[in-house]
């Protein structure tokens, strides 16, 4: 396998947060906005966690960690947060 760009890495670990957050989100009764906080609280972990990864080197500017993925995120966590939840209820 070849070696990712940062940029990739960066997508993938949102990707794969956001199917977490979907999980947890769908599967726990949670109200809306608490659901919603989650969702943007674990987002705004990510960036930290993104420019500890990336940003010492000079490789990443702050503004680039803050927007790259946040529609890759965003997208994943509604989509398998919508699927699980109707997948729990119809069940």
């Amino acid at each position: 396998m070849e070696n990712l760009e940062p940029d990739e890495i960066i997508y993938l670990i949102r990707v794969l947060l956001g199917v977490i957050v979907g999980l947890v989100c769908g599967g726990l009764p949670l109200y809306l906005p608490y659901a919603i906080m989650l969702g943007v609280g674990v987002y705004a972990i990510s960036i930290p966690l993104v420019v500890v990864l990336y940003g010492g080197g000079g490789l990443l500017s702050r503004r680039t960690a803050i927007t790259s993925g946040i529609g890759a995120y965003a997208f994943t966590w509604l989509m398998v947060w919508v699927l699980f939840y109707n997948l729990t209820i119809s069940s």
